[in-house]
């Protein structure tokens, strides 16, 4: 059995926690549905990014995306659907504004 030296051990310890640091840091935001739709958590960055994040999601199903509901509280949700036209049922299912950036708290 190979013995470990305090150098090797703590260049793999130092090793784990910078990928811990960056796993962390690279987080994004998870949209879960399928083809017809889906939900992506609230929070007031996803808010300014849910266009993108709709369209990244949709575009897998070479479908185009539509943001159809924002609740602005912790723990909701946006909601949004994939259409096959970017002009399909435009006033059955009305597009929702959203804010384009997060303001600072005063």
């Amino acid at each position: 059995m190979r013995k470990i030296t305090f150098p090797q051990l703590s260049l793999a310890i130092g090793s784990v926690g910078a990928l811990m640091v960056i796993s962390v840091n690279c987080a994004s935001a998870q949209a879960y549905g399928n083809d017809t739709g889906g939900i992506i958590p609230w929070s007031c960055e996803n808010e300014a990014t849910s266009h993108a994040i709709a369209g990244q999601y949709c575009s897998r199903f070479d479908k185009y995306a539509r943001v159809t509901s924002v609740v602005r509280r912790y723990g909701d949700y946006i909601s949004f659907n994939c259409l096959w036209n970017p002009n399909m049922n435009r006033f059955a299912l009305p597009a929702v504004r959203t804010r384009g950036r997060c303001s600072r708290a005063r």
